[in-house]
């Protein structure tokens, strides 16, 4: 069977030039029983400001499309914030989570083209309904008319870190989780990254954040911001539960080997004081950005001194980007934050 990797795609680092970012509207009111009237403004403005400096896709059932655009257009009022491309696919979905569900890009070393990836979703091990939300790749397929290949891993895309280069950055504690992939195991599994990502090496690492319902998505703990240097989330209350856990995870990037050869370069990103929300820790992390063009968006919890500190160690690590911070207090409440919520689409024509 042809795969990605057989035909010359490779997965692209998430700086590189975009064409689009893709997000689910929130229309559940109970996974946001604690701030309804304040997280459909809250994506409007994320919406907002994204379109901006790219176009932005949003996954809405059309009879909803009305109320949206009123909403859009009220925030912008409020905010001052210009409306830019923004655009409306009648995809119904469970979850807002787009990075987890939708398609993963991924480009031909050849001419640039752009192909769509297509695995498999099962609500973070079956925890969540998941069925409207794993028709996403496919319906996003049929419209755009790009080659996609179809994946037999339950695979999210916030459960992998690419530099673009070829490396891969996953944890043991979600690829390996039974309520994955229980009959694959790490080698196999590794097997499937490389041919369906094309990627040539695959570092697997260990850590979750307290509270973190994905099992511990990469994307919560560690993200590239070059090919050879990597943001890492760090504790600073050794009493906290995932202080241990996060001195392993920094100690086993200090120790990586890229596939070039190069080691890599380490900055620490200390977490956010925790919070917690009926008995439960929110997975609050300052590496959860997105990088879009010309643009880092990241979170911020309503801790001045906390939330000053990663947006300096940010925009130190993305010199040519603008990095704008947004209050997340209300969007973290379903269990993630602004790189969950995005799902970036290549740009097509280099």
């Amino acid at each position: 069977m042809k795969s990605s990797r057989s035909l010359g795609y490779r997965l692209p680092s998430e700086w590189e030039p975009q064409e689009a970012v893709w997000l689910s509207w929130p229309t559940n009111p109970a996974s946001w029983s604690h701030c309804w009237d304040a997280i459909q403004p809250k994506f409007a403005e994320i919406a907002l400001v994204l379109s901006k400096y790219q176009s932005v896709y949003i996954n809405l059932v059309t009879e909803l499309q009305w109320e949206v655009e009123t909403i859009l257009e009220k925030v912008g009022l409020s905010l001052g914030l210009a409306r830019g491309d923004i655009q409306f696919f009648d995809h119904p979905v469970n979850h807002v989570w787009v990075r987890d569900y939708g398609p993963i890009y991924t480009r031909s070393k050849d001419d640039g083209s752009v192909a769509l990836t297509n695995w498999r979703f099962n609500g973070w091990g079956d925890k969540y309904p998941f069925e409207l939300d794993n028709q996403v790749p496919a319906l996003v397929a049929s419209q755009v008319g790009l080659p996609c290949f179809d994946q037999t891993l339950i695979l999210e895309d916030g459960s992998i870190e690419t530099n673009g280069q070829g490396d891969l950055l996953v944890t043991t504690n979600c690829l390996l989780n039974p309520n994955r992939n229980p009959d694959c195991s790490r080698e196999e599994i590794e097997v499937q990254l490389k041919s369906g990502l094309g990627v040539d090496k695959v570092h697997w690492l260990d850590g979750c954040i307290e509270g973190d319902d994905t099992d511990g998505h990469i994307d919560n703990l560690v993200r590239f911001f070059k090919p050879n240097g990597v943001l890492v989330a760090s504790g600073h209350d050794q009493n906290d539960p995932s202080f241990d856990a996060l001195v392993r995870l920094e100690r086993q990037c200090r120790e990586l080997t890229l596939s070039n050869g190069e080691s890599v370069e380490v900055r620490l990103v200390p977490l956010p004081e925790s919070r917690t929300q009926d008995e439960r820790r929110l997975p609050m992390s300052y590496v959860n950005f997105f990088v879009g063009n010309q643009v880092v968006i990241m979170p911020s919890y309503g801790q001045e001194a906390s939330d000053a500190n990663a947006h300096k160690i940010v925009s130190e690590a993305f010199p040519d980007r603008e990095v704008l911070s947004i209050n997340c207090q209300e969007v973290i409440q379903d269990g993630g934050a602004l790189h969950c919520l995005t799902q970036q689409v290549p740009q097509t024509q280099l």
